[in-house]
């Protein structure tokens, strides 16, 4: 009991620090841009921290073999970057960073090392250089939004320190005001040809334009903060209204408040099928490396897709694992000895059998 308690507290107390450097950050952007740079780059790299912390205390450091609780309880070791907590998350508490969450957070990353190492033109008043940081916080806060979400059992008690700094972050985008009336009449002109604008939910303007050429696959971008997700146009199984699910499947019915999840969305989007006896070898499922959906790539107008995570595959991305001939994305060039998403390959089969 005590033991769990320690790991709570220390918990708590790297979630804490997280949100202070969130709130430092937005405070002092209007002088100091470069600490606010700094300060919301660890303020990151410390909710990925606390999320592996919930796990166990040796995978914040960066050797956990070397681990000692003693130099931990001082703060007395080298902790892990943003791409090792990336690959722990992955590899050892499977609940990771999709790709644009990784990318994002790389860019903040790369923003934070030229202020520490050598210097950002956001620092000298460049105007068009603070509206890209302002833009890049604004998605970054976005997608740590869906990772509080994600890690609801985790976070589940700091809601209320949330909903504060999402409301210093709509202060902060003010920022951004004077490029979304910059691109007023681009705007106008996409709308004129067919273009759907809505609310972006990064940076809260109206400027997420909606491209429904590859119906029911829709695609979306912000041109004020360049956040970009994939959508669904998808069928409600209960009452046949239609609902834009917007990078995620987890949503409810506009009409009927169903709650719809993957097996709803793959169920759409194969509805279709036809199975054909003469070729007992086709597939149309797919396991997706990037969120480890196990048969939830599907494929819809050429375009391969999971049901689980949005991400967009070609079919160049597509490949069958040699040792166990399912599909799945992902680097299968040694598939029969280490495997696919989907299983260990030769080398687990031969462990689990040494067991």
């Amino acid at each position: 009991m005590k033991k769990r308690k320690q790991a709570k507290d220390d918990f708590n107390l790297v979630v804490e620090n997280a949100f202070d450097f969130f709130k430092k950050s937005l405070a002092e952007f209007d002088k100091e841009p470069k600490y606010s740079v700094i300060h919301f780059h660890a303020a990151i790299e410390l909710i990925m921290k606390a999320r592996l912390l919930w796990e166990h205390w040796t995978l914040i450091v960066i050797r956990p073999e070397t681990a000692n609780l003693k130099s931990f309880r001082s703060g007395d070791f080298q902790s892990v970057s943003i791409k090792d907590a990336k690959m722990r998350l992955e590899s050892i508490v499977q609940d990771g960073l999709s790709q644009a969450e990784y990318e994002c957070f790389l860019r903040l990353s790369d923003h934070r090392n030229r202020v520490v190492h050598f210097y950002h033109p956001g620092n000298t008043g460049d105007k068009t250089a603070l509206e890209k940081i302002v833009a890049e916080q604004c998605l970054a806060w976005y997608h740590v939004s869906r990772i509080f979400e994600r890690w609801s059992d985790q976070f589940q008690s700091y809601k209320k320190e949330i909903a504060k700094i999402d409301k210093a972050m709509h202060k902060h985008r003010k920022y951004l005001k004077a490029k979304f009336g910059a691109l007023a009449e681009d705007i106008k002109k996409l709308k004129d040809r067919g273009i759907t604008f809505s609310v972006c939910p990064s940076c809260g303007f109206k400027s997420f334009g909606e491209d429904s050429g590859d119906e029911p696959i829709l695609d979306y971008e912000c041109l004020v903060c360049k956040a970009s997700e994939t959508g669904l146009l998808v069928e409600c199984p209960e009452c046949g209204e239609k609902n834009t699910l917007i990078g995620e499947p987890w949503y409810e019915c506009k009409k009927c408040n169903h709650k719809f999840d993957e097996q709803d969305v793959q169920a759409f989007l194969t509805k279709d099928f036809v199975y054909d006896k003469h070729d007992p070898d086709r597939s149309i499922v797919a396991h997706c490396e990037e969120c480890d959906g196990y048969e939830m790539v599907v494929q819809v107008n050429g375009t391969w897709i999971c049901s689980q995570c949005f991400t967009k595959y070609n079919s160049e991305e597509i490949g069958r694992c040699d040792w166990c001939n399912s599909l799945s994305t992902g680097n299968l060039e040694n598939s029969y000895f280490m495997g696919c998403v989907a299983c260990e390959g030769k080398s687990g089969w031969d462990s689990n059998k040494d067991d």
